[in-house]
């Protein structure tokens, strides 16, 4: 389980790679948190890092003990660990901590003679190497901001017992005589009838368990986490060996864990969104060969005739990424030929209209992203390039209106359209009319 859980954290870390010649755009806090066109950021070796404490009981189900107390078996217990999250879905950890055990004598003369079998305490020292897979983030889509997830535990280790109650088992080896009598105080007494041998001798034993974690987020940097593991050992781990392979005990622990800032500064998983650098320049010569198809024929007009065969708007239109109103730089220099031509023409005023396409989200997002990329343009205008603020008008339509009906991504886009006497921004049509 271990190799196949190690191996499928392997496999999901390719998708966490990220081809270098991809141009990458991050998201907005507001933006589509995760889609199919999201990727995990780029991340170190030594990112995603955390470290745990942990506090509770370790109960002990070893040959016996299920035939005394209950609570009789329950000893407090605690962990320390560091791991670290290869995909959100998969991570590996290794923990290190104290499980006092108990053992106990044959139930039938634990019963019988109280006073000198029953329970024995020995102390026992557990590391495991855990791979963690979470489940929350396998059925349902990554969010950082998520405040539960559930978490499955598979490891091995090993476990190291030692400071065994050598008086109470010093007593049990020596048994009791013919006539019921302790041995222990009196080696002289006769031949023993009855004894529990308990190998008082510090020992290593391979283990393994299995468990359940859960986990709530305090803030970016602290989770409380709660968990139960089943752990499973060798039969002599409590010094005792019965006609059985393995012996267990689970434990049950309360703790906090710390998350570390990676490479960006984030505590989190954060999601970003790529674009190809040569499918962006692509689109970008496509549009303007599209725009300059609509506008070719004005484009032989003299100025003179410039405001009726114009089309009412402008040639030059502001592109922008998926989902974003961030301003390339290949885009300022279109930002500043729209700025050149108001100062060229004083009695031209423009309203600069937002738009998105339909494919990037649900029609309130798109406005809302159309409002952003439209005040983005105009601010650039006002504060860069001093164009006075009567000259222009912002108007945004979101994806209800798709300029552009051959190439959706073309959509993306502010068009300048001339302000008529205050009228309203027209629609530019994907093709040219007979007129």
């Amino acid at each position: 389980m271990t190799a196949l859980l190690l191996s499928i954290a392997v496999y999901g870390q390719g998708f966490q790679l990220v081809d270098s010649t991809f141009t990458q755009t991050k998201l907005d806090q507001d933006s589509l948190y995760y889609d199919e066109m999201a990727y995990l950021d780029d991340y170190h070796f030594h990112d995603n890092i955390f470290v745990l404490g942990q506090l509770g009981i370790s109960h002990s189900m070893s040959e016996n003990t299920r035939f005394g107390n209950f609570f009789d078996n329950e000893k407090l217990s605690f962990n320390v660990g560091v791991g670290k999250w290869i995909y959100p879905s998969f991570g590996v950890r290794f923990t290190a901590g104290l499980h006092p055990q108990v053992g106990r004598a044959e139930w039938e003369i634990s019963d019988a003679y109280p006073e000198t079998f029953g329970n024995y305490t020995y102390n026992m020292f557990s590391a495991y190497f855990d791979g963690l897979v979470n489940f929350t983030n396998i059925l349902l889509k990554y969010k950082e901001d998520r405040v539960f997830n559930l978490i499955g535990i598979v490891g091995f280790g090993f476990n190291h017992t030692f400071g065994f109650d050598k008086t109470k088992c010093a007593m049990m080896a020596a048994g009791l005589d013919g006539n019921h009598k302790p041995r222990y105080n009196n080696p002289d007494a006769g031949e023993r009838t009855i004894w529990y041998d308990v190998n008082t001798d510090p020992g290593n034993f391979f283990a393994a368990h299995v468990g359940l974690q859960g986990r709530w987020k305090v803030n970016a940097a602290w989770d409380i986490i709660g968990e139960v593991t089943f752990n499973g050992t060798d039969d002599k781990y409590n010094g005792h060996e019965y006609d059985r392979v393995y012996d267990t005990y689970f434990d049950i622990l309360v703790g906090a864990q710390f998350h570390f800032k990676d490479c960006h500064g984030r505590r989190r998983f954060h999601y970003v969104k790529n674009l190809s650098a040569a499918v962006l320049d692509r689109l970008a010569k496509m549009q303007d060969d599209e725009n300059e198809r609509l506008n070719e024929a004005n484009m032989a007009i003299p100025e003179i005739f410039e405001k009726i065969r114009f089309n009412e708007a402008l040639q030059t239109t502001v592109s922008f990424y998926v989902d974003r109103y961030y301003i390339t730089d290949a885009q300022k220099k279109n930002i500043k030929s729209v700025a050149t031509f108001l100062a060229t023409h004083p009695d031209i005023n423009l309203i600069v209209t937002g738009y998105a396409d339909i494919e990037t989200a649900y029609p309130a997002y798109n406005l809302r992203l159309s409002q952003k990329r439209a005040q983005a343009v105009y601010d650039m205008l006002v504060n860069d390039y001093h164009v006075p603020t009567n000259r222009l008008r912002i108007d945004y339509k979101g994806d209800t209106v798709q300029p552009y009906t051959s190439v959706n991504e073309w959509n993306r886009a502010v068009i300048f359209f001339l302000d008529r006497d205050g009228g309203k921004s027209q629609v530019l049509e994907s093709e040219t009319s007979n007129e």
